[in-house]
């Protein structure tokens, strides 16, 4: 059964799902790029760096799901039953599928998705070694929209 963790935190870590399963050592090149650290702010007094903290769901129950399956997954009752109202239900404010196309390039991507029931923005690829980061950050403190990290 495909199970997701729900949040409740007001600043949850990343949510990182694997689907893809052909190729553990380009899974751990996916986690490499997440592992380093996003400088966000070269002037602060720690130079900006900052590694969140991220919350991997490696389970081959997962290989092959879509950015449909997840949703409806983190939607999901007790019952099992969807209602619709991720964001209100899971707490995430983004969730990011580590996919075959994350696994295949010279350069890991991961496909960022929108829990958010009301966001028009489909679901889009973005580079794994920052923007991962920048993206759940800012969308946490809601200081930017999932739209405008490229989608």
């Amino acid at each position: 059964m495909r199970v997701l963790p729900k949040t409740d935190v007001d600043y949850p870590p990343m949510l990182l799902v694997r689907t893809d399963y052909r190729d553990d050592d380009a899974w751990q090149r996916v986690l490499a790029a997440l592992d380093a650290p996003w400088v966000f702010d070269e002037d602060d007094e720690d130079n900006g760096r900052l590694k969140e903290d991220i919350v991997r769901v490696d389970d081959p129950a997962w290989a092959d799901a879509t950015p449909f399956d997840v949703l409806a997954a983190l939607t999901a009752t007790e019952d099992g039953a969807g209602d619709g109202e991720a964001s209100a239900e899971c707490g995430w404010p983004v969730v990011f599928l580590a996919d075959r196309a994350s696994m295949e390039g010279a350069e890991p991507t991961l496909l960022a998705v929108s829990p958010d029931p009301e966001e028009q923005t489909a679901p889009y690829r973005i580079p794994a070694l920052e923007t991962p980061h920048a993206m759940h950050c800012n969308l946490a403190i809601a200081n930017m929209d999932f739209d405008e990290f490229g989608g």
